[in-house]
This record gives structure tokens, sequence and C-alpha cells, in this order.
């Protein structure tokens, strides 16, 4: 718990501190929703993400802290046809870094990468755990004026102890809307 708590302090005051640099660069808010494909796992099938992030532009970088929450799709075992098990939950806030920032005008690609803290729960098996994970992909942005639309691929990677991970691809469509500065 006393940990949660830190790193949710640690990333109030990142946000703060970014925010304050970017005033004169902008920043926008945005959501997003689409497919979440399990990447070699037995007990995953394809499920639905969601969520919304804060566009801070600083230049040529771009920093984007979010949230982020996806669902597994039901699955079942092979030697049980017919007996389904839900799916995995997970929820995770962080921080990405994009190549190129501020509104687009136009159509633009940005490659980006970043850090997360995932909190994973599945009932079969009973497991529940919260790690620092990370991201990477790459992302197409339509824009004109203070709006934007994008669509972004990602790879989505939580370490599990003591070794091993899982692993997702986000496929995701979002709009975006950018405030002045930019």
């Amino acid at each position: 718990m006393v940990r949660r708590i830190g790193v949710v302090a640690i990333f109030a005051v990142a946000i703060c501190f970014l925010a304050s640099s970017a005033h004169a660069a902008g920043w926008g808010v945005g959501g997003f929703a689409g497919v979440s494909i399990p990447v070699v796992q037995d007990d995953a099938a394809n499920g639905m993400v969601f969520g919304g992030h804060l566009k801070l532009s600083l230049g040529m970088l771009g920093v984007e802290p979010n949230f982020t929450y996806f669902k597994s799709g039901d699955w079942e075992f092979d030697d049980l046809p017919g007996e389904t098990f839900e799916g995995a939950k997970v929820t995770s806030i962080g921080v990405n870094i994009l190549l190129g920032g501020g509104a687009p005008t136009g159509f633009r690609f940005f490659p980006f990468v970043g850090a997360k803290y995932y909190n994973f729960k599945q009932d079969i098996p009973d497991f529940s755990d919260s790690q620092l994970g990370f991201n990477g992909g790459l992302g197409i942005e339509i824009g004109s004026g203070p709006i934007g639309i994008e669509a972004r691929g990602s790879l989505e990677v939580l370490p599990l102890d003591p070794d091993g991970s899982r692993k997702w691809m986000h496929v995701t469509g979002g709009l975006n809307y950018y405030f002045g500065g930019m």
C-alpha cells in the first residue's frame, strides 16, 4: 500500500512539473478505445481496452501521462471444452514519451515508449499482482485546428516475478483536443 501511494505521489509531482513547463508549448487531452490482443497466452482471449491521456508538448517531444483499463476476453481450457473462465482485468497508470509534440496539422506518424504501473487481476488461477512494466509502439494522427484523430498499435509488457511476463498488443483509435499555444 505504501509503495502504491509513493508511485502515485511521484506521478502527481511529475505531472505538475511537466504541466508547468509545457504551459508555453501547449497541451491537450484525449481518450481512446480499441481491442486488446493477448500475445502468447493460453489463458486469455481478445478483449477490450479504453483510457485517457494528457498530452504535453515540449518542442519535438511529447509527454503523455495516461490511464488505461483493459480486460482479456473469456477463455476455456482445451481439456474442459464448453466451460469458460473470465479474462484478466488490468489497470495501468504511466507516462509515454512521443517523438513529435504539439497538435498535428494534417498527417503525422509518432513512435512512443513508456513505463507504466500495472495492476493485474485474474480469477482462474487466483492471481493478483502490481508491477512496473513498459510499453511502446507507433501511432498516426490526423488533425485540423484543435482536434486530432489518432490510431495506435502498442505492445504492453508486464514482467512477473520470479520470471516470465504477460504481453498484450493494443490496437486503438482515439480523439484528442488541444488547447492554446500549440
